[in-house]
């Protein structure tokens, strides 16, 4: 893994067939690119998730509040909550705003689904609207993306032949990012004609790519792009989470203490308050047996040989695909220990079990690995 994805980082890339797979989808995109393009976009992005971006909580504690207020009103009555389908609306409203600078979606302030009565789409409850259908739409896209992917390198274009699947998908969503990109280039070409700049206080995503290029469709690739990375990690994440502590109330308990002893029931915690805190960061880890992309792929460039310690093992360059599983790296137990497959926090207090990951960090790959 650490050959592929680091030290012969040149010799692979997603390939021909991955990018064709998730091409009408994605676009051009970070996630459907190789080569330059790929660094072009990386290269474009970057500077905006520099850490006092990343640190600045105020969007998402708004949306927090509004989290809190769902689950602490469902707390008191007998009617269920589907928190994955609630922490789903969370992180798309709050990564729209941070993404997009907008407040459209507010999919928290829709009604929630009621258990066997709501109408569910492809990965939660079915929302109305334009904004529903931008929804609806962005996950759909995901599941037929998924679903090319089990179907090999081109099993699927077979069944598609007649007619790509992600076209009136990315018709819909074309519905509120074109005129939201378009909208975003006119701002900035009134503010160059007045002399004026963009304040960077408070500029999204969205304005950081207007400062960089006009390019209408390369802004609305990107912002797809940023937004599965956004969204649907976050989500999966604190749905584990909830369901782990569920089944692990004894860590729940320190857990909720030691948050409280540190801030109390109503102090906002700082960037580097959290950097501090090491038991919340350990639960957090629960990515090692449950990390947000359990299987992925690479396609090598070219032959190649990768080393190991019984002498190197053979790639053949063209179709073969190398296919490789986070979650099945993370749940070895000649790696992790015995308890692999089971949330425990103090693997990560540990001494020797936390050197032992330190001195091999690809046993870690929850967010991929690379140069």
């Amino acid at each position: 893994m650490k050959y592929i994805l680091s030290t012969g980082f040149n010799d692979f890339e997603k390939g021909p067939q991955s990018i064709m797979r998730f091409g009408s989808f994605l676009g051009t995109g970070i996630f459907a690119s190789d080569g330059d393009r790929a660094k072009s976009h990386r290269a474009i992005a970057r500077p905006y998730f520099a850490r006092e971006r990343i640190s600045d909580y105020e969007c998402f504690s708004r949306h927090t509040e509004k989290l809190l207020a769902i689950i602490q009103a469902h707390s008191s009555s007998d009617t269920p909550l589907d928190v994955q389908d609630v922490f789903a609306r969370f992180t798309m409203d709050a990564a729209e705003e941070f993404l997009f600078g907008n407040h459209d979606f507010a999919t928290l302030d829709l009604p929630l689904p009621k258990p066997g009565q709501t109408e569910e789409g492809a990965k939660g409850s079915v929302l109305e609207g334009v904004f529903g259908r931008f929804v609806q739409a962005f996950e759909q896209g995901q599941m037929n993306a998924v679903n090319r992917l089990g179907k090999g390198n081109y099993g699927w274009t077979i069944m598609e032949f007649f007619s790509d699947k992600q076209m009136p998908i990315v018709r819909t969503m074309e519905e509120y990012l074109e005129p939201l990109a378009a909208a975003a280039i006119k701002r900035k070409k009134e503010r160059e004609a007045k002399g004026e700049k963009e304040s960077k206080e408070h500029e999204s995503f969205l304005d950081h790519l207007v400062a960089s290029t006009d390019d209408v469709t390369l802004i609305k690739d990107q912002l797809r792009n940023i937004l599965l990375a956004a969204r649907d990690t976050t989500a999966q994440l604190l749905s584990f989470t909830c369901y782990c502590l569920a089944l692990k109330p004894e860590i729940m308990e320190r857990l909720r203490q030691e948050i409280l002893s540190a801030y109390g029931d109503s102090t906002i915690p700082t960037y580097d308050d959290l950097k501090k805190q090491k038991y919340p960061k350990f639960c957090i880890l629960l990515l090692t047996f449950s990390p947000q992309v359990p299987v992925n792929v690479r396609h090598s460039k070219h032959d190649v040989v990768i080393p190991t310690r019984e002498g190197g093992l053979y790639i053949p360059r063209g179709d073969f695909t190398c296919i490789y599983s986070t979650v099945s790296i993370q749940r070895r137990k000649d790696l992790w220990g015995d308890d692999a497959d089971e949330f425990n926090p103090e693997r990560w207090i540990d001494p020797e079990r936390a050197r032992k990951i330190a001195s091999d960090p690809f046993m870690f790959l929850p967010f991929n690995g690379g140069p």
